[in-house]
């Protein structure tokens, strides 16, 4: 705030202040005259006070009455008078509960109050509280304890008081409760709510008697010291309790990262403090902005604090004006923190982040509490600062950090950066250094690069031969390099950190040491030295172990859980998950019921470790379980690990199947992590948008997923510059296959490429996961470009680099290599070498998951089902597919998912190759209706797929009408996804269309098609030749020869069997048998028998290499050379 406009605060506060008083003060004299006019004037002279924030201008709109009645009987007996004006206080009371603004357990109802008595003694109480009552204009206090009322009463606990207090008394009466004695019987509190008090309606000279008197007794000396006053001695027995009862739960810039009570923790202390003032100084204003000015006015308060003081309780009493007028009702918890929330009425906790006033108050706030502190045992005249404003830019900064306004706390520790470097060389290199510090983490916390003000901290430090902060500056500047991806200088710095902290420890455990190494493991796991991690791990918990013995301790647990994740990495599920478990069984000893980060954590691990063996229900209910604690912690206010959570549940519901669920989740986290960082680029929201665009890919969505992967990969790019970081690299590989799925296979190769180069940049010739990650994706994307020899190529070196990072330890990468490169071989007609590959990943799987259903396995089981159909063995691809499916139903229970609807897609599939095309139709509308519970109404390429093979199979039961239109809605649909782009399964619908028309005899129709098709094909994979491509020509071939026009089909079909060769080579493939077949056919009808002859016996020695003379494709070569010979 500047000067004007504080004082403009100042100015402003005091005529609303005045306003609202004399308007509520209008509002009770009216009550209370009707009351009068209803049952009589009491036959004595009598003055209805207010007391409490009305008394003190501190009222809201929503403020509770604390009030009493001064009378003078005028010689009448007292006892009628009293009675007379209980009277008129019972009615005052009826008239404001039918107002409607006073909650129920005030009222003293014994149905409600009695209620615990009735319960078994066994039983818990469960006491009433009203819920439903919009509490405002009301009495204070819970009958039959409150004391601040006319007819109120107290507890009877204490045998020393009277069961009854009412405040109907004379003026002796009531002035009495500011004596020494009475004062400490009945409590300070009552005491000083009775100090200050204004006129409702009654005698004016009454109540002015009453206040003169009040004031006379608290500026007499004490009977038990006469040094003091009756008020200082009481104003320092009461600064004393409240110091010791406000030290229990300070205000701090911490205490500003979760919900507050507006009262408790801001409003209540700091107006407190003023009225000490007035009791120590003998003040006769009421108002606490009046008692600072009469202080200064006696020349005890500096201008400059008034005015500090003064903005402190303009800015507590008008936040609660702020919260009750937004609330209308008394509510009190509030939160400075970003919230998402549309609707402040019916959230629990009202978010007053625009209310920046706070941070003016807390910079009064914290150095006039120090002052009291200070000033406690000082028994002479206390000498007042001339300001009270906090200085240092550093605890501003603090704030500014914890509640997230990370510009403005940037530029508060750089504006105390300039002070201190401006200083004279000396002691505060020392605050320059941990400046520094603060500065480099909350760069690095928002994706930043830190590293000079960590190394200008780190340089300061060893200036000063401060060894602890040198290695706490080796540990910062390590991490910094390990978010940018530099892992060998992240390693570097560890490790020299670690070798401080042994100098300074020597051979002596210590929890520096420890941290130290578990830090060098964690930098060995993100190298994928896995064997280098574990072994660093385990030296920091048996560490850990020897400091704390068989004490649980936070370290511990922490080390057996990060225990836990290397295991996990190795692929040793069944350690990983005995560690994890260990670790929160400790956390649990150790934060019992209580809701904890460190809990929260350890449940999420877990979480993932189920995920990864399968067992996604038990996943999702230790991820739910986290999620459910971390907002028991943070409340309503947006946090990143509560993002995590909810993106890691979203990443559950996508592994279910539940892709609706799964966006809901994944979006929420993007929500709030954008809530938290602004406009400001950070990892956690690329992540978010990354992890949206894998979403939008499985829902088939592909221009979506693009478009996140893309915002995703410019946001990483801008937080690490041109520097090669493993995220960007991510990302790069995602949009790849993105473009992949789209079709464009020029352009996925084109980004998984780049990934592949970037990640080698930064893990150089180390053999690394990611490395072969990409090194498979590659492998898989020349298979899809028919470069089979390439794809096996780039498909072993992953292999080899997944086996030397795993050693002969069983790991998923390594099964996985092992699948892909049996599917690779089972495309290049190899069938022996696919089983070979695909059965010991199976193998591998089964000693990672031991007995345990898990959807690697299931996924294996189907790969080799399909090994076996291409062998000719229906009967044991029956067999493995539906173990396959079996698996995937125990996984995913009675839950409609993809894999299990891919699998009754290849069980009807495997049917229509056995010939029961009636139980195949059954499976595939099956495998269909499931797709279309999932998906909904919206176009998928699994329900496309679906479709396509409903239609193949009317079109094998002959009907072909049925056929065309199943057929046509699949095109359709893919046309749907992928606009105008072409696709590969586009062209494949297109030439399954074609082949329809060629049965159904229009020959014209079936040659636009299979063109069209054979175009798009042509345009996905250029001047490069495809098995599908290749399998076009043949099937225009087929159709120009339909037509009788066998010139046209001989050049189509040679063009084939040319591009056959081009792809296969010299393997024997049953591609090329089956082309040679079809030229032969082609000959013969030109009459050219020698030629078909050749090419038939061509073909049969082909199929004789690759399937043996047991084979159809054999025995149908062989009928062509009888039939030709004939």
């Amino acid at each position: 705030m500047e000067d004007e406009d504080e004082d403009n605060t100042i100015k402003h506060s005091k005529v609303f202040y005045n306003g609202l008083t004399q308007q509520l003060l209008d509002f009770y004299k009216s009550i209370i005259n009707d009351c009068i006019s209803v049952l009589g004037h009491p036959d004595c002279n009598f003055a209805f006070l207010a007391l409490g924030s009305l008394s003190r201008k501190e009222v809201t709109a929503y403020s509770d009455l604390e009030w009493a009645i001064l009378f003078d009987p005028l010689d009448k007996p007292v006892d009628h008078i009293k009675m007379q004006l209980r009277m008129i206080a019972y009615y005052m009371h009826l008239k404001v509960l039918n107002i409607g603004e006073t909650l129920l357990n005030c009222l003293d109802i014994p149905v409600l109050t009695d209620y615990n008595k009735h319960l078994p003694p066994d039983m818990k109480d469960n006491d009433f509280y009203d819920k439903a009552t919009t509490r405002g204009i009301s009495f204070d206090g819970t009958q039959p304890w409150a004391s601040k009322t006319a007819i109120g009463r107290k507890t009877g606990v204490d045998p020393n008081k009277p069961p009854k207090l009412e405040l109907i008394m004379n003026v002796d009466e009531m002035s009495k409760f500011q004596y020494t004695d009475e004062s400490i019987k009945e409590g300070y509190h009552l005491s000083d709510v009775l100090m200050t008090s204004t006129l409702i309606t009654g005698e004016f000279a009454l109540w002015k008697e009453y206040n003169e008197k009040v004031h006379s007794i608290l500026s007499s000396p004490s009977t038990t010291n006469p040094d003091v006053t009756i008020g200082r001695e009481r104003a320092i027995k009461t600064l004393k309790k409240d110091l010791e009862k406000y030290s229990e739960n300070p205000l701090s810039s911490e205490s500003f990262t979760q919900k507050m009570h507006t009262k408790h923790d801001i409003y209540r202390f700091a107006t407190i403090t003023i009225n000490i003032l007035k009791l120590m100084h003998g003040c006769t204003s009421f108002a606490p902005l009046h008692v600072l000015e009469e202080l200064q006015g006696k020349g005890i308060l500096p201008e400059g604090a008034t005015k500090d003081l003064q903005i402190m309780v303009c800015s507590v009493i008008n936040l609660r004006h702020m919260v009750y007028g937004r609330y209308k009702q008394q509510k009190e918890f509030i939160s400075f923190l970003p919230s998402d929330s549309q609707d402040d009425e019916t959230t629990e906790v009202m978010p007053v982040r625009s209310f920046t006033a706070i941070l003016r108050f807390f910079n009064t706030f914290i150095p006039w509490c120090e002052f009291l502190q200070s000033n406690l045992n000082v028994s002479g005249t206390w000498t007042y600062d001339k300001r009270y404003i906090e200085g240092n830019n550093e605890v501003k900064a603090q704030l500014y950090n914890n509640i997230f306004f990370f510009k403005r706390a940037l530029y508060t520790y750089h504006k105390e950066l300039n002070t201190l470097q401006n200083l004279e060389e000396g002691e505060q290199e020392l605050e320059i250094a941990s400046i520094q510090n603060a500065i480099g983490l909350l760069y690095e916390s928002q994706g930043s690069d830190a590293l000079q003000h960590h190394y200008d901290s780190l340089r300061i430090m060893k200036k000063n031969n401060d060894e602890s902060r040198v290695s706490m500056s080796l540990n910062n500047i390590s991490l910094v390099y390990e978010s940018m991806g530099d892992l060998a200088k992240a390693l570097e710095y560890q490790q020299e950190g670690l070798k401080m902290d042994r100098l300074i420890h020597k051979d002596n455990p210590h929890p520096d040491v420890a941290t130290s190494l578990s830090n060098i493991g964690v930098v060995y796991e993100s190298m994928g030295d896995l064997a280098k991690a574990l072994e660093y791990q385990q030296e920091s918990l048996k560490m850990d172990r020897l400091i704390h013995k068989d004490s649980p301790h936070p370290s511990i647990a922490t080390s057996l859980s990060n225990i836990g994740l290397v295991y996990e990495s190795m692929g040793d599920l069944a350690k990983a998950l005995e560690y994890q478990q260990e670790g929160l069984k400790m956390k649990r000893l150790i934060h019992k019921d209580n809701p904890h980060p460190s809990v929260a954590t350890s449940l999420n691990n877990i979480g993932a470790m189920y995920k990864n063996m399968g067992d996604l229900a038990k996943a999702l209910e230790y991820q739910q379980e986290s999620l459910k604690m971390k907002r028991v912690i943070h409340k309503d206010n947006p946090h990143p690990s509560v993002a995590t959570s909810l993106n890691n549940i979203g990443a559950m519901y996508k592994n279910m199947g539940d892709l609706a669920k799964a966006l809901e989740y994944q979006q929420e986290s993007l929500t709030m992590s954008r809530l938290i960082h602004k406009d400001n680029p950070h990892p956690s929201v690329a992540t978010s948008l990354n992890n949206i665009g894998l979403l939008y890919e499985s829902m088939g969505d592909l221009a979506k997923a693009l478009e996140y992967q893309q915002e995703g990969l410019t946001m990483k790019r801008l937080i690490h510059k041109d520097n090669p970081h493993p995220s960007v690299a991510t990302s790069l590989g995602n949009i790849g296959l993105v473009y992949k799925s789209m079709g464009d296979l020029t352009k996925a190769l084109e980004y998984q490429q780049e990934s592949l180069k970037m990640e080698r940049l930064i893990h150089k010739d180390n053999p690394h996961p990611s490395v072969a990650t990409s090194l498979n994706n590659i492998g898989l994307l020349y298979k899809n470009m028919g470069d089979l020899a390439k794809a096996l190529e780039y498909q072993q070196e992953s292999l080899t680099m997944s086996r030397l990072i795993h050693k002969d330890n069983p790991h998923p990468s390594v099964a996985t290599s092992l699948n892909n490169i049996g599917l690779l071989y089972e495309s290049m007609g190899d069938l022996a070498k696919a089983l070979e590959y695909q059965q010991e990943g199976l193998t591998m799987y089964r000693l990672i998951h031991k007995d345990n259903p898990n959807p690697s396995i299931a996924t294996l089981l189907s790969n080799i089902g399909l090994v076996y159909e291409s062998m000719g063995d229906l009967a044991k691809t029956l067999e493995y597919q539906q173990e396959s499916l079996t698996m995937k139903r125990l996984i995913h229970k009675d839950n409609p998912h993809p894999s299990v609807a891919t699998s009754l897609g290849n069980i009807g599939l495997v049917y229509k190759s056995m010939g029961d095309l009636t139980k195949a139709l059954e499976y595939q509308q099956e495998s269909l209706k499931m797709e279309r519970l999932i998906h909904k109404d919206n176009p998928h390429p699994s329900v496309a797929t679906s479709l396509n093979n409903i239609g193949l199979l009317y079109e094998s039961m002959g009907d072909l009408a049925k056929a065309l239109e199943y057929q046509q809605e699949g095109l359709t649909m893919k046309r749907l996804i992928h606009k105008d782009n072409p696709h590969p399964s586009v062209a494949t619908s297109l030439n399954n269309i074609g082949l329809l028309y060629e049965s159904m005899g229009d020959l014209a129709k079936a040659l636009e098609y299979q063109q069209e098709g054979l175009t798009m094909k042509r345009l996905i994979h250029k001047d490069n030749p495809h098995p599908s491509v290749a399998t076009s020509l043949g099937n225009i071939g087929l159709v120009y020869k339909s037509m009788g026009d066998l010139t046209k089909a001989l050049e189509y079909q040679q063009e084939s069997l040319k591009m056959e060769r081009l792809i296969h080579k010299d393997s024997p493939r049953p591609s090329v048998a089956a082309s040679l077949c079809n030229i032969g056919v082609t000959h013969e009808e030109m009459g050219k028998h020698k030629e078909a002859l050749s090419h038939y016996f061509e073909a049969l020695n082909i199929a004789h290499q690759y399937r043996g003379d047991s084979h159809p494709d054999y025995i149908t070569a062989l009928e062509l050379i009888d039939k030709c010979k004939e």
